[in-house]
């Protein structure tokens, strides 16, 4: 280990600490077991306080602090969450000339991962796609109608099957839009919801056995976080799991799914902005 390494794991080591020692104890419920916890401070959390994605070789993280114009993709290991290399603010130019400068959630898709990005206010709405060998923007960037996505589009999740990617607007939303990621994000359907009403602050979505799950930073509820699953085919949303996340400071991010070798298969960010950001392993029965 070099030196520089070396002192940084020295000057972060306090920090750490502390963030244990401090932070919210998350908790298993009926409905998600808690198998075990990533705790992430500094520049590591910069990294991944808003989407997580994987291809099942590498998880993929955003991090967006709008206040600093900071964005970043990463790309981490599987099997301890190591980071393997970042690229700080990568949007192109095209975006940023304009004032996008927050990246959302994420999904990965044939080697790419799709990002979900707003712009002040909420504005400028679209969907930038990157390499996951390099983390660079593709150049492909697609505009979403600012007349659906009024308050932005916090989020977006790609079906591998069919190559239909998902998104809807943050809050009051009783539809989620379909797209063609391989005929241009042609937009294909519009999925009307039902079973819990409009939904408000979805974080992150991933698709798992068919079924979108989505990460809901629900309010004034305490400690307990929602995930959602939706019916792609009729529209039904329901109430797949309750999360216990240990304080009502933490905001619920991203999610994916991947089974891992100590039995967990859904993996959740939760960010405590005084703090850091958390990576919740969890073993479900979907």
């Amino acid at each position: 280990m070099n030196f520089l390494l070396k002192l940084r794991y020295i000057l972060m080591l306090p920090l750490l600490i502390l963030t244990l020692l401090t932070s919210p104890t998350a908790q298993s419920t009926d409905t998600a077991e808690l198998i075990s916890k990533d705790t992430f401070v500094a520049d590591q959390a910069l990294m991944m306080g808003q989407g997580i994605t994987t291809d099942g070789e590498y998880y993929y993280t955003s991090g967006a602090i709008t206040a600093l114009k900071l964005n970043v993709i990463a790309k981490l290991t599987v099997s301890d969450m190591e980071p393997v290399c970042a690229n700080v603010n990568p949007l192109p130019d095209i975006c940023t000339d304009r004032g996008n400068d927050h990246i959302g959630g994420i999904s990965w898709y044939n080697g790419k991962i799709y990002a979900s990005v707003e712009g002040p206010d909420e504005g400028f709405p679209c969907i930038v796609v990157f390499d996951c060998e390099t983390l660079e923007a593709t150049g492909e960037v697609y505009d979403l109608p600012v007349e659906i996505y009024d308050d932005g589009v916090p989020w977006c999740a790609v079906d591998t099957e069919t190559g239909l990617l998902y998104a809807s607007k943050w809050s009051n939303a009783d539809t989620v839009y379909v797209y063609d990621v391989n005929n241009s994000m042609a937009l294909v359907k519009e999925l009307k919801l039902s079973g819990l009403g409009v939904l408000d602050r979805i974080q992150g979505g991933e698709f798992y056995n068919g079924t979108l799950y989505l990460s809901n930073d629900i309010e004034d509820n305490g400690n307990i976080k929602n995930i959602l699953s939706l019916n792609v085919e009729t529209g039904e949303v329901a109430v797949a799991a309750e999360r216990n996340v240990g304080g009502d400071n933490v905001e619920a991010e991203g999610l994916t799914f991947l089974k891992t070798e100590d039995g967990a298969v859904m993996h959740v960010l939760d960010y405590n902005k005084l703090i850091g950001v958390f990576v919740h392993h969890y073993k479900v029965d979907f």
